[in-house]
């Protein structure tokens, strides 16, 4: 009878241990959920916020004043900042030409649906008139109507190369100008074509 009945209590003890163990399983595997699911909903803004394609431009008086494009985005809504990778920056001007720039990231700050700033880092090109630019990091600002590179810049054009440490364009006056250890190579019949025919950089 003895056997028997510490046979009975252990039995009972086995059970009501795997009824506690199966409960604790059961709440532990509740809560994991649970936090599955809102580590979802923390990152459903920033997944829902990509873009592939980005494209933006903005017209004015039936005029295009500028045009942002980029492989992929996403969108930081409290910052008002757009982390683009591969942009190109595209400023019109009001003859009918246009400034580009191009890098492989950027960050392009909004205000609204204005553009306020731009940056570019890595394997910048800029494209200004006959001239390419190449530098690392570069800036643009709608308040001034400037794109600055505070690196070296490297400029290529029909008629000259230059280089030096710091560069700053002037969009609206279209006039590109060197700072810092400026060096210049002319080429040889650079000077048959009218000096009017384009604006030359200044350093």
């Amino acid at each position: 009878m003895r056997n028997r009945l510490r046979l009975s209590v252990i039995a009972i003890v086995l059970g009501l241990l795997g009824g506690i163990g199966f409960l604790i399983s059961q709440s532990l595997r509740a809560q994991w959920k649970q936090e599955a699911a809102q580590t979802g909903l923390d990152l459903l803004p920033q997944i829902a916020q990509r873009i592939q394609d980005f494209h933006r431009i903005k017209t004015q008086d039936g005029r295009t004043v500028w045009e942002v494009a980029a492989r992929e985005a996403q969108y930081l809504e409290d910052e008002h900042e757009v982390v683009v990778q591969e942009p190109m920056v595209r400023l019109f001007l009001k003859d009918g030409r246009s400034i580009g720039l191009s890098g492989q990231t950027g960050r392009i700050s909004l205000d609204g649906r204005e553009l306020r700033q731009v940056d570019l880092t890595g394997g910048i090109e800029v494209q200004f008139a006959d001239y390419t630019v190449r530098t690392d990091r570069a800036q643009y600002l709608r308040a001034t109507d400037r794109i600055s590179s505070p690196q070296r810049v490297d400029i290529t054009g029909r008629e000259l190369d230059l280089s030096g440490d710091r560069m700053e364009v002037d969009v609206a006056a279209q006039r590109l100008r060197v700072f810092r250890n400026v060096e210049m190579t002319l080429r040889p019949g650079s000077h048959q074509e009218a000096p009017h025919d384009r604006p030359a950089p200044r350093p």
